[in-house]
């Protein structure tokens, strides 16, 4: 009896279960549509209707009463069911960079970097675009939004078609967008029509952008701004969102004639590009968010003619590849920056060609950076071999510097006459050790500055470093702390050199010179391992250099000392 019961229970639920699955997980049938050689999307609002004055058409999306409706073929009618409901597709551009996603008012509001994948994640990167400032989205100063539709022409071109009101009077603006598919650029030529002759002032918009971390995952440290190029002088002007006093950030707009606007983060970089200039500058934007800042901006055109003259324009979303970036205008080019400081960017660039074409002959960034070191070395190797032989004299005339000091040490001016003819005599340059470092400073700072800032080592793994712009951590993570092998081993490096450096000067500034290597730890524990790898490259190169240096100067003490016995026996 207790098994029929449990028999009868166990059917019972198998019965529920299948009933469920019926009803919950059969596959709905959808009405089919005819197949159309062009997609259509139109979104009419009647002047009543109208958004206020002055308001971008892209902020009309977040209202749930003016939702634009696709045209599609009508459901098949049947007495049982209701029809399906109408859903608003968007209309897609693509290549194989970049995807493109315009909604039913023509409002391009998101970009998809295909190629490109969050930190950590499988995903792609997504320009999800802040409304009322999504790229080529034009604020008519005075008008009203009233129409829009999208025509998708061919695979490879979209017109978008945009109607404003102003009492009787309407204007349309007509965008036609194109792409080809060996550029992740998307062109526009846009162009007024209606019954008036000109516009006062047309705004359009270049697109927002978030950090790093917000945008895609990057947990480093942010360079986030705005920037425009000025078309006079080709200077180019930053604004950081970040300002604590927002009408600070929002003075940096300009007037002036402005060739270009755009926003970026460390990595990646959205930028309109005018082929005829904006002549009424631009305007600045600022988002907050979540904690975070979301700078938009855009140019301006003043007095602009509704003769159907044509502006032409061009959008470049993705990465600051040198491979992307070179494929854009010479001047769009400016965009990128490799160093924190203006005057060491001529040095950058030649140092990420060079990395990137070491990395296309041996296969591996990892490798490519060992290399590139090593060439900066050599170049830099009679510098520093000057420098070490300068040390070298320093240290020996030590001890007769210290008997100057003691001999006259209550007579300064005397001190500095005596040791500067011990420096004649000797033949010593003070400043011989340390005019090399000074003149090898800015190659290693461009060095650095390259490392830090190239996109092109995202993600790129190298030995036990799962991403060359990130920390090479290994082991678990204990209180927010991981092992990083690399910066551990540079510290052990640098406290060797320091052993095997000839000791001279003060012994206060030696045991200063002692913590150096902790204090680098410190500050440098979180390094970039493409970072970490060239540093630990770099030390055991100074390590060998000096090992080499000390060798050469026994030799030629050896032989000094071998050219004055010979002299003293030939005098004898």
């Amino acid at each position: 009896m207790k098994f029929d019961k449990e028999t009868i229970i166990v059917v019972m639920v198998c019965i529920v279960l299948i009933t469920l699955c019926n009803v919950f997980l059969s596959p709905k049938q959808v009405p089919q549509q005819p197949a159309k050689e062009q997609t259509v999307v139109q979104n009419t609002v009647k002047p009543a209707d109208a958004k206020p004055v002055n308001a971008v058409p892209g902020k009309a999306d977040t209202k749930k009463d003016n939702k634009p409706v696709a045209k599609s073929a009508a459901p098949a009618k049947s007495p049982q069911l209701n029809p399906a409901p109408v859903v608003e597709k968007d209309t897609v551009l693509e290549n194989k960079y970049t995807a493109f996603y315009f909604n039913g008012k023509g409002i391009l509001y998101k970009i998809i970097a295909k190629n490109i994948k969050k930190t950590k994640a499988d995903t792609p990167i997504t320009f999800n675009e802040f409304p009322g400032n999504e790229p080529f989205t034009c604020d008519l100063e005075g008008w009203a939004f009233s129409t829009a539709s999208v025509v998708k022409n061919s695979n490879d071109s979209v017109t978008v078609l945009q109607t404003f009101v102003k009492g009787t009077d309407s204007v349309t603006v007509k965008k036609i967008f194109s792409i080809s598919q060996d550029k992740n650029t998307l062109n526009c030529s846009i162009s007024f029509s209606g019954t008036v002759p000109s516009l006062s002032k047309v705004t359009i918009w270049g697109g927002t952008i978030a950090p790093l971390k917000q945008f895609s995952n990057d947990d480093l440290r942010d360079i986030h701004q705005a920037e425009y190029m000025l078309a006079g002088s080709g200077d180019v002007e930053t604004a950081d969102p970040n300002e604590k006093k927002q009408e600070k950030y929002l003075k940096k707009s300009t007037s002036e004639p402005v060739k270009w606007v755009a926003v970026s983060n460390k990595y990646f970089l959205s930028q309109l590009y005018a082929e005829k200039p904006f002549n009424g500058g631009c305007i600045l934007a600022n988002h907050k968010d979540n904690n975070y800042s979301e700078p938009g901006i855009a140019g301006v055109y003043l007095n602009v003619p509704v003769t159907n003259e044509e502006y032409k324009l061009s959008l470049y979303a993705g990465s600051k590849a040198i491979a992307q970036i070179s494929k854009l205008p010479a001047d769009a080019q400016e965009a990128i920056h490799l160093a924190y400081w203006s005057w060491f960017e001529f040095l950058c660039r030649p140092m990420l060609a060079l990395l990137n074409w070491l990395k296309s002959f041996t296969g591996s960034y990892g490798l490519a950076i060992i290399l590139l070191t090593i060439i900066v070395k050599l170049v830099l190797w009679p510098l520093i071999h000057k420098g070490n032989k300068s040390m070298r004299k320093m240290t020996k005339i030590q001890p007769k510097l210290q008997e100057l000091k003691e001999k006259y040490k209550d007579n300064p001016q005397l001190f500095n006459q005596k040791m500067m003819e011990l420096y004649r005599e000797e033949k010593v340059n003070p400043m011989g050790g340390c005019l090399p470092m000074l003149l090898q400073f800015p190659v290693f700072i461009a060095l650095y500055s390259t490392l830090e800032a190239a996109v092109e080592l995202r993600n790129v793994p190298f030995l036990w470093a799962k991403d060359l712009s990130q920390p090479d951590a290994i082991g678990p993570e204990i209180w927010g702390f991981s092992l990083h092998p690399l910066i551990l081993i540079s510290t052990g490096l640098m406290i060797l050199q320091m052993k095997l450096t000839p000791q001279g000067g003060d012994p206060m500034q030696r045991k200063m010179m002692m913590f150096m290597p902790l204090i680098m730890l410190i500050f440098f524990y979180n390094f970039p391992s493409g970072l970490a790898l060239y540093w630990t490259v770099n030390n055991i190169l100074s390590i060998l250099q000096m090992k080499y240096s000390q060798y050469a100067a026994r030799k030629e003490e050896e032989r000094e000392n071998s050219s004055a016995g010979n002299g003293s026996a030939k005098a004898a």
